[in-house]
């Protein structure tokens, strides 16, 4: 028991380091060729776009909550877009989505869905540096999620993100919440995930944005992209949705903020 103790404390303190971009680069390189494989946050079950797509979770979490802020002229970014998963969703709310990434196999990944689901308001950028290839004031709409955990410098990338929105432009953010127990654990012993010990909770991310934006929202969410088994998205309801939602919502998996820039 005393070795555990000390083991998770250990896991906690080597978490606050995050992973350098260059290798969570190549880590979802590796995923994406099957050169590294997960379980619960494995390629097909984790980043496969057509699950992602088609998921209840994702339906009731991400599209009808994030549908309401997505008007149909929008220019959006999908800001560590993945294979596109999230952006296909995009595509069918807004008037152009654009998926920018750091990973060369998300976005071949990414451009493959494009061309197969026939996304024509759709394209992808791949990011080579800390800048964001856009102009200033570029986008109506910024979307990340489960991007900021993963940043080296979160800051510098936010500040970049603050650039490129337009004034009163909107930043929607989902990020996975710390406080869930097993959530934590995953991210303990899963070292690519190691960036949430340090935010995942509706506090830091209010930090991290700082006072250039208005929160308009900073909720729990009940959002689950890996996890398909009937008691996880049972469980996740009623977190985030059922009865007993008011007192046990910060159990939930994911946290959702919407914040309009001043």
């Amino acid at each position: 028991m005393v070795k555990a103790i000390y083991w998770l404390k250990y896991l906690h303190r080597t978490g606050n380091k995050l992973k350098k971009t260059e290798e969570t680069k190549n880590f979802y390189n590796d995923l994406v060729e099957g050169a590294v494989s997960r379980t619960l946050w494995g390629k097909e079950r984790r980043f496969s776009p057509e699950i992602i797509a088609d998921k209840r979770s994702v339906l009731k979490y991400f599209t009808s909550v994030i549908s309401p802020h997505i008007l149909t002229t929008d220019n959006v970014l999908d800001l560590g877009c993945g294979p596109g998963g999230f952006l296909a969703i995009l595509a069918r709310l807004c008037g152009k989505v654009t998926g920018a990434d750091i990973t060369p196999n998300f976005i071949k990944e990414c451009d493959k869905l494009i061309q197969e689901k026939r996304l024509s308001n759709a394209s992808t950028v791949l990011i080579n540096s800390g800048i964001i290839p856009f102009p200033d004031g570029h986008f109506d709409k910024i979307v990340m999620v489960d991007t900021i955990h993963h940043l080296e410098n979160a800051g510098e990338t936010m500040d970049e993100v603050y650039r490129i929105l337009k004034k009163d432009g909107l930043l929607l953010i989902f990020e996975p919440n710390k406080y869930n127990p097993l959530l934590y654990l995953m991210c303990c012993l899963d070292k690519n995930e190691h960036g949430l010990l340090r935010l995942g909770t509706i506090k830091k991310y209010r930090q991290l944005i700082g006072s250039r934006y208005d929160l308009i929202s900073g909720k729990y969410n009940g959002l689950l992209i890996g996890p398909k088994g009937r008691i996880a998205l049972y469980l996740a309801d009623i977190c985030s949705s059922g009865r007993l939602a008011p007192f046990i919502g910060w159990l939930s998996p994911k946290i959702f903020m919407v914040a309009r820039k001043k």
